[in-house]
């Protein structure tokens, strides 16, 4: 039968036919996600309907959320509605004058929808990690060798994806919300020094500490550290390792064939493509 339905603040209206079986998979203010069956494709597939924030910092949360989903995604899938946002400067024909900020995330989000995947070296720590990966490497697959593993692969590093977003969640997140938590519990335990907010602050405090440690492990991981000997929670100093890093891997000069330094960035540009081109 013929269906329609409304987001939850009534933004977003999807109306289908009968020859559509469809599922509710996630309704937010900016995107709602359905599952459809069409009886005459006969194919499954995933719909996105989007209706952006005008804000580009509201906006912000619509991409990171369209990055979650496409983790995960297997179906064939759609994604379209009001972005609210232009790619290019070319695009738009009066008004004020956009810059680029205002639609560089959308630019990296309509190129980027699927993460690369990256092992994340504190997961082996957890007891249930192992398991996830057994689970998922001994599934049935039927084909040559070659594309069995590669659809082991591809099974065991999404089933990890979400195995870490459900274990984890976001750790930068989580540690944002359990500093304000511990100086809550700190405050109660100032004001009515009793055995059970002790017992309430400690294990708030805990917490934190185990997300202090997930951090910094993530930030020596990144830094590309094989040790790291500080004793504190120093992720300024692995910010400016990485930043160090990356440095190091930008061309600052180069010398020319009649061995002359060139350090202007044009410069720099011509001089790289007339050495490929000959």
């Amino acid at each position: 039968m013929e269906t329609a339905y409304a987001n939850i603040n009534g933004q977003i209206w999807l109306f289908f036919d009968a020859v559509v079986e469809w599922e509710l998979v996630e309704d937010t203010e900016q995107q709602v996600t359905v599952r459809v069956f069409h009886h005459d494709l006969g194919q499954h597939m995933m719909m996105i309907f989007v209706y952006a924030k005008c804000s580009a910092i509201e906006r912000l949360d619509l991409w990171d959320h369209l990055y979650y989903l496409a983790s995960d995604m297997e179906l064939p899938w759609l994604v379209g509605g009001d972005f609210n946002v232009i790619l290019h400067e070319d695009e738009k024909i009066g008004g004020l004058t956009v810059h680029p900020p205002e639609y560089e995330d959308f630019a990296f989000c309509t190129t980027n929808f699927v993460k690369p995947f990256i092992f994340l070296n504190f997961w082996t720590k957890h007891a249930t990690f192992m398991d996830v990966v057994r689970q998922n490497w001994e599934a049935d697959f039927i084909g040559d060798p070659f594309f069995i593993f590669k659809q082991n692969i591809k099974r065991v590093t999404a089933s990890l994806s979400k195995w870490s977003r459900e274990i984890f969640g976001d750790i930068f997140k989580q540690l944002a919300i359990l500093e304000d938590i511990v100086r809550v519990k700190e405050m109660l335990f100032e004001e009515e020094p009793t055995t059970e907010n002790r017992i309430v602050l400690q294990k708030v405090q805990s917490e934190l500490k185990k997300y202090l440690s997930i951090e910094e492990q993530y930030w020596k991981q990144k830094a590309g550290m094989t040790c790291f000997t500080g004793g504190d929670r120093n992720t300024s100093f692995l910010h400016n390792h990485i930043n160090g890093k990356r440095k190091k891997l930008q061309l600052k000069r180069i010398k020319s064939g009649s061995r002359v330094w060139i350090k202007d960035q044009e410069q720099l540009a011509t001089a790289a493509v007339n050495f490929y081109q000959k």
